[in-house]
C-alpha cells in the first residue's frame, strides 16, 4: 500500500501537487474539529476515566493524552502541507489554468509564511507605542522610562528573531516570483 496518492501517468506535477494540497486540507478540516471537541469534551472524558482502576485507567489515561498531544499537531501539519503543496501547485505546469485560485492560495501562501514575522514586528512596535515590553518567560516587563537600555535590548531581541523568520520565507518567496510561470 503506498502512503502518497498515485496519480495517472498523464497528469503533470502542478495537478499532482494541487491534489496532495487537496487531501492535506482535507485532513486539516476533519482534524481540526476533532482536535477542538476532544479539548472542549475534556472534563467530561475525564471523568469518565477517573473511576478506572489499575490498567485500564494507565491505558486509558496514555490514549487521552497521546490524543490530545497528537490531534493538534496533526492537524496543523495537515493546514502547512496543504499550503505548501498548494504555493507548489501555482507554479508548476498544470493542465488547466486557474488564476482566481492561484491567486487566493498565493494570498493565503504569503499569509501563512509572513505571519509569524508580522506579529513580532507588530509586537515591538507595539511595544515602542506603549514604553512597556512584556515577556512572560521568565516574567519580566521593561519600561523605557525607568529601563531604557532593557527596553530597547528587548525591542531589538524581537526585530532580530522576526528578520532570523522572515529571511527563510523571503528566500522561498523571492524565488518564486524571480522565474516566470
Amino acid at each position: 500500500m503506498l502512503l502518497q496518492p498515485q496519480a495517472p501517468d498523464s497528469s503533470r506535477a502542478g495537478d499532482v501537487a494541487r491534489r496532495r494540497a487537496r487531501y492535506a486540507v482535507l485532513a486539516f478540516l476533519l482534524g481540526l474539529p476533532a482536535s477542538l471537541w476532544l479539548f472542549a469534551r475534556l472534563p467530561a472524558i475525564w471523568a469518565l476515566i477517573m473511576p478506572m482502576e489499575g490498567a485500564r485507567f494507565m491505558l486509558a489515561t496514555t490514549a487521552l493524552g497521546a490524543a490530545l498531544a497528537v490531534a493538534p499537531v496533526v492537524t496543523a501539519l495537515a493546514a502547512l502541507i496543504g499550503v505548501w503543496f498548494g504555493v507548489e501547485s501555482v507554479y508548476l505546469p498544470r493542465s488547466r489554468p486557474s488564476p482566481l485560485t492561484d491567486r487566493i492560495i498565493v494570498a493565503l501562501g504569503l499569509l501563512t509564511w509572513f505571519a509569524p514575522t508580522t506579529a513580532l514586528v507588530v509586537a515591538a512596535g507595539r511595544a515602542i507605542v506603549e514604553g512597556r515590553i512584556h515577556f512572560s518567560r521568565p516574567p519580566r516587563d521593561y519600561y523605557l522610562a525607568t529601563d531604557p537600555i532593557a527596553f530597547w535590548q528587548g525591542v531589538g531581541f524581537w526585530l532580530i528573531v522576526a528578520a532570523a523568520i522572515a529571511y527563510p520565507a523571503w528566500r522561498y518567496w523571492r524565488g518564486k516570483f524571480a522565474r516566470p510561470r
